[in-house]
């Protein structure tokens, strides 16, 4: 075979949107008694006035307070803090932190009542921090305690507190461990950081050119920008709140989706938001980037659901420009996992779209024009998908609306993006790679570095594809060199080694293609990419059959068998036929036809049909055929037979299938009986199952989701219906009423009730 003809395989394309789970990096903390020790010298700097010289004495440790605290709070408070001095940024820290402490839950510049001084022992820790450190004067209560002008704070709240000196000690360290558990918590909890932020609005308020609203919302403004300058965009996100601009919040939150994902402080401003929308279109916008969030959080039922009310909040203001804007996110939700209802969503969002004022010269109103070209190219990108030539005829639709009006770069570079994917699919590469630079031209223009990322994966895949190979690597080791500055979606790091790989493999360099497909397979797995992890073992199947081919070194082999065998699994046939049956005859593209499994000319059908059970026959004969021990030899008789059992057991399936089909029960009923009792005596557990599973579920599920919900059963021991919903892609709802099924059918035994219900395979 043409090793030209192969190549497009070996390239995989990064999509659009790819669902994902974000794991919170943990800091490492001090032990409790180093940071008692620590935040004491901290509070003794306070109080002598010497934070500076603390912080220079004491470099690790103010740069880990630094990053754990001080970022956040320098983000909200903004130039209201002295420029390059950390020593106001840690004082308002401690001020804050002893804030907490507060047993009235109140805000940190609150008075303190009279009764909370003098008879709440419960505040007597806070309290006895706060006048010892000098964060606040002792008050006269000269009617309880007359305290001389100079007297120290442990003396004055002794005599207010009628207590000794012991005692106050007491209140004084519970007040400091507490302080202490409090600052040493890494990474900071999400609900004490918006709570820092918003400690630093009383410097806002309390600023005179800062009295009006109009005022305060420029200012937070301003900082907005500045913070997304500083690629600090959870503190862009608070700003935008604070300003109350759902526009640019939004904007903020759909362009950093990646980065405001794996923060827990975006859900909490969300909520803020989304309490504060004073509008219909406010909650539809909040909802639309809630959903955007889910999305990046893998979060599919969550993110069905933000788009569902949406939905209805567009139905009952009967607004066809809303119903068109969240049937293409709709649309976007569907496209990796349904393509036909994408399409139909598309379909009805362009419609709709269409009768929210779109005239038959293509006028209309900016946002309509906006969304319409998109759903277009939405529209354009599934055709091409398909291979569809009507893609062109969309496109060139789209591309004519755009010159008649000014949209966003973010649309335009959308449209270009798809121009050269469907130029690439046609082989064009040159045309193809036009419009790939146009698009990262205005990627760059906006800034928009997740999306420059994907086209500079993109822009390797067609450099590999045009024989390239120096700037196929060139442009994949610039994503790699992005991803140690940002965060990056597993799925373009991990198709981003795969395109390094290819370029190596074509340049020979066999062994640092192994490397690039071993790490993307890696990251693959780790992310659950099926897709993507099944073409890292096709090419690590091929890079260890050419090097057999080269050194005859069985274990060359026996890896390229084990990949093509694992890329044969992740790809069903059913569900991926093209690469499926990739994955089968790979060894024989590269070998030749007397390759492995072709040499046996006897079972010519099961050298295909049967690829991996064969595979092991013919390992297992080969043993057979050289002297041993009889011991190996009985194993290796009995591997056979196990590998020929699991072939009989398809063959049964596919008996069982045609019987049921065409009413053929009766006639076959003896050999089908006397063919289970045979299984039934010599299949393991595991087979057991998947053979009484399939056959009793082949209504419910496909065989694929069958199979891994069988796995998460023997491998956990149970599932519940949020696990079930998520392996079998559904919703919560028809998960239930699968389980339920499942379990009156006798396949599972449900335990439990409410929220801790569980389903478990019978004993």
């Amino acid at each position: 075979m043409a090793r030209d003809q192969t190549i497009v395989r070996r390239f995989i394309v990064v999509a659009e949107t790819s669902n994902y789970t974000f794991v919170e990096a943990r800091a490492r903390r001090p032990s409790l008694p180093t940071a008692e020790s620590v935040l004491d010298s901290l509070l003794g700097a306070h109080r002598a006035g010497t934070l500076d010289e603390w912080q220079r004495r004491h470099p690790r440790i103010a740069a880990w307070i630094d990053a754990q605290w001080l970022r956040p709070l320098r983000g909200a408070a903004g130039d209201l803090l002295p420029a390059g001095q950390r020593a106001a940024a840690l004082s308002l820290l401690l001020r804050w932190a002893i804030g907490q402490q507060r047993p009235d839950q109140a805000a940190l510049g609150d008075p303190i009542p009279r009764e909370a001084w003098i008879e709440r022992t419960s505040w007597r820790p806070m309290l006895a921090l706060t006048c010892q450190y000098g964060f606040a004067p002792v008050p006269a209560f000269r009617d309880r305690y007359r305290g001389h002008a100079d007297e120290a704070a442990a003396s004055h709240l002794c005599g207010l507190w009628s207590v000794g000196a012991s005692t106050y000690y007491r209140y004084l360290d519970k007040g400091k461990r507490a302080l202490a558990q409090l600052l040493r918590e890494a990474p900071a909890p999400a609900v004490h950081r918006l709570a820092l932020r918003a400690a630093t609005l009383a410097l806002v308020d309390a600023q005179p050119s800062l009295a009006d609203d109009t005022a305060r919302r420029a200012w937070h403004a301003r900082h907005a920008a500045a913070a997304l300058a500083d690629d600090d965009s959870i503190a862009a996100l608070w700003h935008l709140s604070c300003a109350r601009d759902t526009a640019g919040f939004i904007q903020a939150l759909q362009r950093h989706s990646v980065e405001l994902a794996n923060d827990g402080e975006t859900d909490l401003l969300l909520g803020a938001m989304d309490a504060a929308a004073e509008s219909p279109r406010e909650r539809f916008d909040l909802l639309l980037a809630q959903g955007t969030l889910w999305r990046m959080r893998g979060d599919a039922p969550r993110e069905q659901g933000s788009y569902e009310q949406a939905l209805r909040l567009a139905a009952a203001a009967d607004d066809p420009l809303l119903l068109g804007i969240v049937y293409g996110a709709l649309g976007k939700f569907h496209e990796p996992r349904d393509l036909d209802r994408a399409f139909a969503y598309y379909q009805d969002g362009a419609e709709c779209l269409r009768r929210s004022g779109l005239g038959e010269d293509g006028s209309a109103a900016a946002e309509t024009i906006e969304e319409y070209v998109a759903t277009l190219v939405r529209l354009a990108w599934l055709y091409v998908l398909r291979n569809d030539p009507r893609s062109k005829a969309v496109l060139e639709r789209a591309e004519s609306l755009c010159r008649r009006h000014t949209l966003s770069p973010a649309t335009m570079a959308m449209l270009e993006q798809t121009w050269g994917e469907c130029w690439r699919r046609a082989g064009e590469l040159t045309r193809a790679l036009e419009h790939k630079h146009r698009a990262l031209l205005l990627y760059e223009r906006i800034d928009d570095r997740q999306a420059i990322l994907k086209t500079f994966g993109n822009l390797s895949l067609i450099y590999g594809e045009a024989k390239d190979f120096a700037r196929a690597s060139e442009y994949a080791r610039r994503v790699l060199a992005l991803a140690d500055t940002m965060t990056v979606e597993p799925e373009i790091l991990a198709s981003t080694h795969l395109n390094l790989g290819v370029a190596c493999f074509w340049q020979a360099d066999y062994a640092q293609a192994q490397a690039e497909y071993e790490a993307a397979l890696e990251i693959a797995m780790r992310n659950r990419l099926h897709r993507v992890a099944g073409i890292a073992h096709l090419n690590l199947a091929e890079v260890a059959y050419l090097r057999f081919k080269q050194t005859a070194d069985p274990q060359d082999e026996s890896r390229g068998d084990r990949h093509a065998a694992a890329a044969t699994a992740i790809w069903p046939h059913d569900s991926d036929p093209a690469h499926s049956e990739a994955a089968r005859r790979l060894k024989q593209e590269i070998l030749g036809p007397d390759a492995g499994l072709a040499r046996d000319r006897l079972l010519p059908a099961e050298a295909t049909d049967h690829y991996a059970e064969m595979a092991e026959v013919r390992r297992q004969r080969e043993q057979l055929a050289v002297p041993g021990a009889p011991q190996d030899h009985v194993g290796a008789h009995l591997a056979i037979a196990r590998a020929y059992l699991s072939i009989a057991m398809k063959e049964r399936e596919a008996a069982l299938s045609l019987i049921e089909r065409h009413g053929l029960g009766q006639r076959f009923i003896d050999e089908i009986e006397s063919l289970r009792q045979t299984f039934d005596r010599e299949l393991t557990r595991e087979q057991k199952l998947i053979a009484q599973w399939r056959q009793a579920t082949a209504d419910l599920l496909s065989a694929q989701r069958c199979a891994a919900v069988l796995e998460a059963l023997m491998a956990s021991g149970y599932v519940n219906k949020s696990g079930y919903a998520e392996l079998c892609a559904l919703s919560p709802a028809t998960a239930s009423k699968h389980l339920g099924t499942l379990a009156e059918r006798g396949l599972l035994v449900q335990t439990g009730k409410g929220p801790a219900t569980r389903y478990m395979l019978p004993a």
